[in-house]
């Protein structure tokens, strides 16, 4: 009778530890092993390095600044920079690390001529950037005030000349925005408020 009794309790005791093996709550044993990750999977490829960040921005004063051919745009204050080096007293921006840039200028301007008596003609202002010295044809832009044919007149113009364009730049390229050749006859030329900002976006 004992005999049976044990085997009883026995198969009971089993047969609860089986279910507390197949239950978290039961004990902490299989509570643990639920917990346990499985194992990793492959690793992913690597992803593609962001560039380094770098921008930097001159600006010039509202006050008017007459026009000169063969002249650099003078500025007067700088922006927020990271690896891009201002220099106000040489209007330059050097660009620490290589890579493609955003470059964008804008330059307000005024013409005040006297027109002639001769065939029409334009009055003109060139302005171009220059990296290491060296003029970038792509970035001229042009600003113009037509004569009349045949009248003889004060001409006065005001404008905005302006260029956004992706350069390739190396480390330590030095970069200048300047005017590069003016026509304007008798009369005079000014510029106010110019700006230069460059970003690196690779």
């Amino acid at each position: 009778m004992k005999n049976d009794m044990s085997k009883k309790l026995s198969s009971f005791s089993k047969s609860n530890d089986e279910n507390n093996d197949n239950d978290p709550s039961g004990n902490p044993a299989s509570h643990h092993e639920l917990n346990n990750q499985g194992f990793l999977g492959p690793i992913g490829p690597v992803g593609i390095n962001a560039p380094a960040l770098a921008y930097g921005s001159v600006y010039g004063s509202s006050a008017a600044v007459v026009v000169t051919a063969g002249t650099l745009v003078d500025f007067t204050s700088s922006g927020p920079s990271l690896n891009i080096a201002a220099d106000l007293l040489a209007n330059t921006l050097t660009v620490a690390t290589s890579g493609i840039y955003t470059i964008h200028y804008n330059i307000n301007l005024a013409l005040s001529v006297i027109s002639t008596l001769l065939s029409a003609s334009n009055r003109i202002i060139e302005v171009a950037l220059n990296i290491n010295g060296t003029e970038d044809p792509a970035s001229i832009s042009t600003y113009s005030i037509t004569n009349i044919s045949g009248v003889a007149a004060a001409l006065a113009q005001a404008g905005t000349v302006s260029r956004s364009m992706l350069r390739s730049l190396n480390s330590n390229d030095v970069v200048t925005l300047g005017f590069r050749s003016t026509s304007i006859g008798p009369g005079t030329a000014t510029y106010t408020s110019p700006s230069l900002v460059i970003t690196r976006i690779e």
